[in-house]
């Protein structure tokens, strides 16, 4: 998605409140959530479990992910380079997060790879998920997404793709998150 900065989160990111922005459109998305998988789900014939979502502020983009664990995911990788991102993940995940029970690839496209983790969260994090700290979460979410924008340069020696934006969405509930790389239509030359 582009351009979804609405009005009211303007205003907040021009006060640098950033954070509030985050929490607004966040709290608003979920109420919406519960209209929106079903509808979504009878329109498109296919039930659907679980609604993520993730914005960049700074692009003005922002992505809808919808996870039903049913469908067969697509992707054409190689092992090596499979073992190869996955072990890139571990390492800059390493420095922000929990190291993933298990990754996989869930779709890998030449517009788009995104990847599940799963068994992500430490005892802490559960806790103050059970506990509904559901704002301390966000923020820590977008100091792990800022942390792997860090190293966007390594994933794009890696996919010898430029990477156009990156997503990040939890699922608290289910222990597992998802990474989303979106790539330029251009390719980096070596």
């Amino acid at each position: 998605m582009r351009n979804f900065i609405t009005p009211a989160e303007e205003v907040l990111i021009k006060q640098d409140k950033l954070e509030l922005a985050v929490n607004f459109r966040t709290s608003i998305i979920n109420a919406v959530t519960e209209d929106y998988l079903p509808e979504v789900s009878k329109v498109l014939g296919i039930s659907f479990d679980s609604f993520f979502h993730d914005w960049n502020y700074d692009k003005n983009t922002g992505i809808l992910l919808l996870d039903h664990s049913q469908l067969d995911h697509e992707k054409n990788l190689d092992s090596t380079f499979e073992n190869n991102l996955f072990t890139l993940i571990e390492n800059v995940g390493s420095s922000y997060h929990k190291k993933p029970a298990s990754l996989k690839v869930i779709k890998f496209t030449q517009n788009i790879c995104a990847i599940e983790s799963k068994e992500v969260l430490l005892p802490l994090e559960r806790l103050v998920y059970e506990k509904g700290n559901a704002d301390l979460l966000l923020q820590q979410a977008w100091e792990i997404k800022t942390g792997y924008w860090k190293n966007k340069g390594q994933f794009e020696g890696l996919f010898n793709r430029l990477i156009e934006d990156m997503f990040m969405m939890w699922d608290y509930k289910n222990n597992r998150n998802y990474l989303v790389f979106i790539f330029n239509k251009l390719y980096i030359m070596n």
